[in-house]
């Protein structure tokens, strides 16, 4: 075999791994259409939707009984804001990344086991079934893409530092609440920096002041 062909094939060989590498999701929109179960048996449908632009993520769920949530992030800095309509007063609430990053303590450090391929789609992606396993011994079934895989480990709450993309996965909560998850879209491509800017008619306020204003 000449050098030239040997180099050929050399080359070609680290095209295809590359191709099929695992890419992370820096900027795009992914989508989940979700369903919940109250404590109390009440059920509610909506859209929660992830937007994402380098260390920004913005979050906002989106329920049919009109509850509205929306959490916006930028992990470059640290800060994190919460928007919420209170009585027809509009206010960014700021939250604590170190609060955070405390919450998600208890799934950090999961393991996934029972991998195997699915033979369904989901939303265009092929993906795969597998078992999530945390460390006070419960666990989850969970659909997810090895295709993408989030830049920002705080992303997911129950998946922290995930290397995949959650595309079905279902959890009960400790106040009772059931939520149910499964990607609806995958958008890739550019996002407005306007997304992520707090409105300029929400009052910045702690969340110290906002408990008072709740009590």
């Amino acid at each position: 075999m000449s050098y030239r062909t040997a180099a050929f094939f050399a080359l070609f060989f680290l095209i295809a791994i590359n191709s099929s590498a695992q890419k992370q999701f820096t900027e795009g929109v992914v989508a989940y259409k979700i369903k919940l179960e109250s404590a109390d048996h009440k059920e509610y449908n909506g859209v929660y939707t992830f937007t994402f632009k380098g260390p920004y993520i913005k979050k906002e769920l989106k329920l049919d009984n009109g509850f509205n949530d929306v959490v916006i992030m930028d992990c470059g800095t640290n800060k994190v804001h919460s928007l919420q309509n209170r009585d027809g007063k509009k206010y960014a609430i700021q939250l604590s990344m170190e609060e955070m990053l405390k919450m998600q303590a208890p799934f950090s450090g999961f393991t996934l086991k029972n991998e195997e391929k699915s033979s369904s789609n989901i939303a265009g992606y092929v993906v795969y079934k597998g078992k999530v396993n945390y460390k006070n011994g419960s666990s989850s079934d969970i659909y997810y893409s090895k295709e993408w895989c989030p830049t920002q480990p705080v992303t997911f709450d129950r998946f922290p530092d995930a290397k995949f993309m959650p595309m079905r996965y279902a959890y009960t909560d400790e106040h009772g609440i059931s939520m149910e998850f499964e990607v609806m879209k995958i958008e890739v491509g550019p996002v407005e920096n306007a997304i992520f800017r707090i409105p300029v008619d929400y009052k910045m306020i702690s969340y110290e002041e906002y408990k008072q204003l709740s009590k």
